[in-house]
């Protein structure tokens, strides 16, 4: 049988290189897709972070802020519910035989005065992401300017002016007073920590007590906390805060000198008191505030590294592998009065 054409096939060499430059093509696809998930895993970690870091400094600072309404004095250990709480009945380290009176002086949890020093502002008391270091905590007082809710969204009326249509006079009810207390809290499940706050409020001595349909649960008497902001629960206000610290900003009045600086909360409650009344701590005028935030998930290309956080530093293990980035605020405190 004659054959009246030439067999068309590719070779083994074609073959064999069009399987190599398919090779090739399926490894750079593969290459771009681990590369687009590596990125994708870096830019969500980043996302985490800064959603975490941005939502907790407006959590913190916008209450921060009201520190103090309330009050005409200026803040410290001695204030009578004073901006930041450093102290309970009486300041600490008083001498014996003082009889000068604390931030939370007179104001109780059911039948009992507040005297815990887990109540207070402090430095290194809540375990943090990193083991043996320990994360301050801040407990502030304010004064309710307008209707609002608190760090866990306990409903709190303002002050306001009432009219008394019998006689035309006008009576002014103070806002409720706040407490709140920011801490982080370690997580036990992932190994980090999140940012928590407890609250309570109580009402000034000489206020009315609201009764019928403004009842609250817990506000029964003046000078008497709603519930124990100490030992309840508090609510979660921003997840993988690793850490967080607190700066006092002072102001110390000379004879011919004024001096400002930094302090920790330690610090400044460690400074000697004499049985000189006259004599008191520095002024507060406001603070410093520090975070250390991280990822969610692991990124297998960071590279350990320490963190300054107010002069902390902090080094994770060389296998942690979490992205992190620092936070940090300077917040001014009311000490003119605003809100009598």
């Amino acid at each position: 049988m004659n054959r009246t054409g030439r067999e068309v096939g590719f070779t083994l060499l074609e073959l064999m290189i069009s399987l190599a430059l398919g090779l090739i093509l399926v490894a750079i696809a593969v290459q771009l897709v681990f590369s687009g998930q590596a990125n994708f895993r870096i830019q969500q970690a980043a996302s985490t972070i800064q959603d975490s870091g941005i939502f907790s400094l407006n959590a913190v600072t916008k209450n921060i802020r009201l520190a103090n309404h309330g009050n005409a004095a200026n803040i410290n250990d001695e204030t009578l519910y004073g901006g930041i709480v450093l102290s309970a009945q009486a300041p600490m380290n008083m001498p014996t035989g003082g009889t000068r009176k604390g931030n939370l002086f007179g104001l109780k949890i059911g039948s009992s005065e507040i005297t815990s020093a887990d109540g207070l502002s402090k430095s290194g008391l809540h375990d943090s992401g990193f083991g043996s270091v320990k994360s301050d905590q801040l407990v502030i007082i304010y004064q309710a300017p307008i209707d609002m809710t608190t760090c866990t969204g306990l409903n709190v009326k303002g002050a306001e002016r009432t009219l008394n249509v019998t006689d035309g006079t006008m009576r002014l009810h103070k806002g409720w007073y706040v407490i709140e207390r920011y801490y982080v809290k370690q997580n036990t499940t992932t190994g980090s920590a999140d940012l928590y706050c407890s609250d309570a409020i109580f009402l000034a001595e000489g206020e009315e007590v609201p009764t019928g349909a403004n009842a609250v649960t817990g506000l029964t008497a003046t000078r008497l906390l709603n519930q124990d902001y100490i030992t309840r629960a508090g609510q979660m206000i921003a997840p993988n805060v690793d850490f967080m610290k607190v700066q006092l900003l002072v102001k110390k009045q000379g004879s011919n000198t004024v001096t400002t600086g930094t302090m920790s909360i330690d610090e400044y409650t460690a400074l000697t008191l004499s049985n000189d009344e006259a004599v008191k701590r520095p002024m507060i005028m406001g603070i410093n505030m520090g975070w250390l935030v991280r990822s969610t998930e692991k990124i297998q290309n960071v590279k350990a590294k320490s963190y300054n956080v107010l002069g902390q530093t902090l080094t994770p293990p060389t296998d942690d592998k979490y992205m992190r980035h620092v936070y940090t605020t300077s917040i001014a405190l009311r000490n003119g009065g605003l809100g009598e």
